[in-house]
């Protein structure tokens, strides 16, 4: 009786190879970016926030009485920083608003500043701007449209009624 010796094979098959080589390519052209780089979702969430923002300083600078007393004849204003925004009013002097009048200079640094209702994202995503709206809702501080730049490029609209959206 002949015994055949069966020999071990060394190595892997050129499917196996393949098959490696191309779960490989699919993780590094999806997963790998996801680590590297700000999600595209970070876009949408940092715009919409911005547009509710937006919406509330419309609101209470609607809302506000200019021949009330101190604090009915406020002005509401959204501050946009380089890596933060937050919404703050300030009293109207000589029957006018100032921006020179927001006095926190370091919100987007320290947690102090937790009144304010700051939004924190990264920087850049967003231009330095003070936003005030007129008793009729329409913007009187600030320009339009707002870049939101990031992954998704996207942007927000003012018009000239005062209505606020994503185009």
């Amino acid at each position: 009786m002949r015994l055949l010796h069966k020999h071990a094979t060394q190595g892997f098959t050129l499917i196996e190879l393949v098959i490696v080589i191309i779960v490989l390519g699919v993780l590094s052209a999806v997963a790998i970016p996801k680590f590297s780089s700000r999600s595209g979702f970070e876009d949408y969430t940092v715009r919409d926030q911005l547009i509710a923002r937006l919406r509330l300083v419309q609101l209470q600078g609607m809302n506000a009485d200019p021949t009330g007393t101190d604090t009915d004849n406020a002005c509401y204003w959204l501050v946009v920083k380089n890596s933060c925004f937050y919404n703050e009013h300030t009293a109207q002097t000589g029957g006018s608003c100032r921006d020179s009048a927001l006095s926190a200079s370091d919100v987007c640094i320290t947690d102090s500043y937790n009144e304010f209702g700051r939004v924190k994202f990264p920087t850049g995503m967003l231009g330095a701007v003070n936003y005030r709206f007129d008793l009729q809702g329409k913007l009187i501080a600030g320009s339009s449209p707002i870049s939101v730049t990031g992954d998704n490029d996207l942007s927000i609209k003012i018009e000239s009624e005062g209505f606020i959206h994503a185009p």
